[in-house]
């Protein structure tokens, strides 16, 4: 049952606040689980501690001993979202989020070999099956799943043609 009186309870109990070596085992221990930006990993410890100077040393420490790459965890970032069906245009604004600079993520893109027009024939030979997109209904609900999933018009557009042709 909620109190007023719980709630109080949870102002009054001040944050943790990690010391260095807490931090730099806090930090290694969450990059062991998985890859973290930069940004995520220091909006993750401003919440143990208040004290930024300390953060952004052991920052730069775990980007020297490279247990932390913003462009590892772009190449990442981005093969795991593109496997999973996700287009371009989505993972660039979700990876922009995550605190990765443009240049960066148009570098990993550059680099990716990922083969965007087979992701989306894929996607909508998934979504259409045997149907015709001819159906004009079925057509749009595809595009807007499409859509939804980061690709651009003229990608879409494409794969319609090519759906078209092979059917």
């Amino acid at each position: 049952m909620y109190t007023e009186e719980k709630d109080k309870s949870k102002k009054d109990n001040p944050p943790k606040i990690f010391d260095e070596k807490a931090l730099r085992h806090k930090s290694i221990e969450l990059l062991a689980r998985r890859e973290y930006s930069y940004a995520e990993l220091e909006k993750k410890l401003l919440v143990l501690s208040e004290d930024e100077i300390t953060i952004h040393r052991i920052l730069e420490w775990l980007i020297e001993m490279e247990l932390q790459s913003d462009t590892r965890f772009a190449k990442m970032f981005l093969r795991s979202k593109a496997v999973g069906g996700y287009g371009p245009v989505r993972i660039k604004l979700e990876l922009k989020a995550k605190g990765i600079h443009d240049f960066l993520i148009e570098n990993t893109f550059a680099e990716s070999a990922f083969d965007w027009d087979e992701e989306i024939d894929r996607l909508i030979l998934k979504k259409v099956k045997e149907a015709s997109l001819d159906d004009m209904k079925l057509k749009n609900k595809v595009m807007g799943y499409l859509q939804r999933r980061g690709y651009a018009l003229n990608q879409i557009s494409s794969g319609f043609d090519r759906f078209s042709q092979d059917v």
